[in-house]
């Protein structure tokens, strides 16, 4: 997406620690037609390989729920220049899905109120992340939380988090009304969010 935006005009470097996932985005590149756009380097967000003052603007989405997220703020504070811009996306654990299906008000509550992913013992999912920014140093800090529509890969994992906390009766109850909402074209869930954006001093 942010090369297709930026149309090559800046240099995009993409860092995961993980090879296979390197290279399934690579490939996802080249089929794009924006492998020129995008340098790919294997690394460790707790411990970024680039010089200070690397980067205009550094990322990450979920990321930082399973890492040490103070840590690995840092890091991206420390690569990016004075005046750019820092911005992290996280699960959130603390805020309801929004269900939009013909369920009973119980089960659909339950469901609402499951958690959207998971936290390690020094990672963020929630909204301590805003006050984790103001921690780090960083200006003008905007926080977002947001909903982002149940599809692709987050569907699939809301499906087997959904499957494995309700009972085979409303399990059932669920899959029925869920195809009624399908067929009705009123079939909606949005899974929550928290964004933060700051500016480095």
């Amino acid at each position: 997406w942010l090369a297709r935006q930026t149309g090559g005009a800046h240099r995009i470097m993409a860092v995961d620690i993980h090879r296979t996932l390197l290279r399934e985005a690579a490939a996802l590149a080249t089929k794009e037609g924006l492998a020129g756009h995008i340098e790919f380097r294997e690394g460790n967000a707790e411990v970024l390989p680039f010089p200070d003052s690397s980067f205009d603007v550094t990322i990450s989405a979920t990321v930082m729920e399973l890492l040490d997220a103070d840590r690995m703020l840092r890091e991206m504070v420390r690569v990016t220049r004075p005046g750019g811009r820092v911005g992290v996306v996280v699960r959130a654990v603390d805020m309801q899905s929004f269900v939009n299906v013909p369920v009973r008000a119980e089960l659909k509550m339950k469901i609402a109120a499951l958690p959207n992913g998971l936290a390690g013992a020094k990672g963020c999912a929630d909204g301590s992340l805003y006050q984790r920014f103001c921690n780090a140093g960083l200006h003008n800090v905007q926080m977002l939380p947001q909903l982002a529509t149940y599809a692709g890969a987050r569907a699939h994992a809301a499906d087997e988090r959904i499957e494995a906390a309700l009972s085979p009766a409303e399990l059932a109850e669920w899959h029925t009304a869920v195809t009624q909402a399908e067929a009705e074209g009123t079939f909606f869930i949005a899974l929550p969010f928290h964004c933060a954006a700051g500016t480095k001093g």
